[in-house]
Parts: C-alpha cells; sequence; structure tokens
C-alpha cells in the first residue's frame, strides 16, 4: 500500500499557530499525537526528524508524523506556521499512511506561500473547514510536484533530450526554437509536437520556465537590480521582464523578492 496512488486527503486541525520575529522555538524537541507541520514564511530554521536533518527556509515545510521527536532550531529571525493535525490518506484500494515525511522541497514556492498567508489572514476570521482545506492543498501540492518530478526523470526520446539540454545550458542567450529544431533534424512543427508529448508543455514554455528559475534565484538571494537581472537572464530590459515574470508567476517580481528573502 505504500506506492498505492493516493486519490483523497482529509485534516482534522487539532492545533494552529502563527509566530513572528521569533529568534527561538518554545521547545527545541516535541513529540505530537497527530501529525506535525513547520512552514517558514520568513527566515530559517534547522530541524531533524525520523533520521533526516538539514535546514528549511521561506517557502519551505517539514512534515512529522505522530509520535516521532521533532527537533528544531531557529537560524536568525523566523516567521512560522506550527500546524498539528489528524491525517486521513486513502487510494482506490482503501486507507493507507501518508507515505513522506520530513522536508517537503515544493517547486512553487509562490504557491505555498500563498497558503501560507490565507492560513495566516483565515485563522481567526475563517471556519475551520476552510484551514482544514488549505492543508490537504499543502499536501496536494507536494505529491503533484513529486509525481511531476518522477515523471521527468523518466527516460526521454533521445532527440527530445538533445534538444532539452541545449535549450537549459543557453536558456539566457538569444536562442530560437526553430534553430533548436533544426539541431535535432525537425521541422518547427515536428518538434514542437514532439516536445509537448514528451515533457508536457511546448519548447517556449520550458524555455520561460528555465530562465524564470534563474531569475527566481536571483532575486531570492542577490541584491541585484532588476535591469542587471533581466540582462543576465536573456531579457531585453526589466520592464519585460516584469511583465512575463508577473505573468507566469502571478505576483510582481519586488514582491517576490520580499517573500523569499531569507
Amino acid at each position: 500500500m505504500l506506492h498505492a496512488k493516493i486519490t483523497k486527503i482529509e485534516a482534522k486541525l487539532l492545533a494552529h499557530s502563527y509566530s513572528q520575529n521569533r529568534t527561538s522555538f518554545r521547545l527545541p524537541e516535541e513529540t505530537y499525537v497527530g501529525w506535525a507541520i513547520i512552514a517558514s514564511e520568513k527566515g530559517t530554521f534547522k530541524f531533524e526528524v525520523a533520521g533526516e536533518s538539514g535546514e528549511a527556509k521561506a517557502g519551505e515545510a517539514v512534515l512529522c508524523p505522530p509520535g516521532v521527536p521533532f527537533r528544531r532550531e531557529a537560524i536568525g529571525t523566523l516567521d512560522f506556521h506550527y500546524l498539528q493535525f489528524r491525517l486521513g490518506v486513502s487510494s482506490p484500494e482503501g486507507p493507507l499512511e501518508f507515505p513522506h515525511s520530513g522536508k517537503l522541497p515544493f517547486r512553487d514556492t509562490a504557491r505555498l506561500l500563498s497558503t501560507l498567508t490565507a492560513l495566516r489572514e483565515g485563522r481567526d476570521h475563517v471556519s475551520l473547514h476552510y484551514l482544514e482545506h488549505l492543508i490537504c492543498d499543502m499536501l496536494y501540492q507536494y505529491i503533484g510536484e513529486r509525481a511531476a518530478r518522477r515523471k521527468e526523470r523518466r527516460p526521454r526520446d533521445p532527440v527530445i533530450d538533445e534538444a532539452v539540454r541545449y535549450i537549459t545550458e543557453r536558456a539566457c542567450q538569444n536562442i530560437s526554437m526553430q534553430s533548436v529544431a533544426a539541431l535535432v533534424g525537425l521541422s518547427q512543427s515536428q518538434f514542437t509536437r514532439k516536445f509537448q508529448k514528451e515533457m508536457g508543455i511546448s519548447p517556449v514554455k520550458y524555455w520561460t520556465g528555465v530562465r524564470l528559475h534563474k531569475v527566481r534565484r536571483m532575486l531570492a538571494e542577490t541584491d541585484e537590480p532588476l535591469e542587471r537581472i533581466a540582462e543576465l537572464c536573456g531579457y531585453q530590459n526589466a520592464f519585460y521582464l516584469s511583465r512575463v515574470f508577473s505573468k507566469e508567476m502571478k505576483t510582481s517580481p519586488s514582491q517576490y523578492r520580499s517573500a523569499h528573502r531569507v
């Protein structure tokens, strides 16, 4: 049952708190009767759960199963959510245990931070059922992204594999999909159809995603102005980059930087 496909997640909230500007946790270690999540909106903390240890930063979460010690230590100032809940998970074959714990590596951190914002803003004004829905949304997001990563690791058509490597290595250069198609010996329409079938997105969408991954990293990890980031990531200017970023990420570069700075 461990590898059964999860079709339904239900959460029963036991406790929720949101803490700001904390430099330490109330207890360095705690064991819970339910599942527990600590998710950072700002700052980084060390953790140890079920033999896994590491650091979790803003836009990341750590999940601890019931009855397992959860060790944690703040690094600097921290804004974080603590959630404890009962968890019901089922597959077509019947009930099962949620098969994941420890750090949950979210790819779409903007979506996770949006969920955390909704938790923070709704904890005193919205129904308990809605808060439980948000917990489930976090877990659905994680298993969905995990499934997508597994799909990406499957062997691809060697022609598309070559194209992916070429686009990834030159993403911040002025390349065209017509030139990539010619490189792998296909017409542009053949290339687009084949790429879409293998990767699930168009080659232009993939190219944009690789570029924006670098943009997001620079926004979060550097103080470079947007004009310089645009130059380094292959965009004409900061205005055009801001338009593309806002359309794809559903938030502006400045808002993303503010939310993801540690």
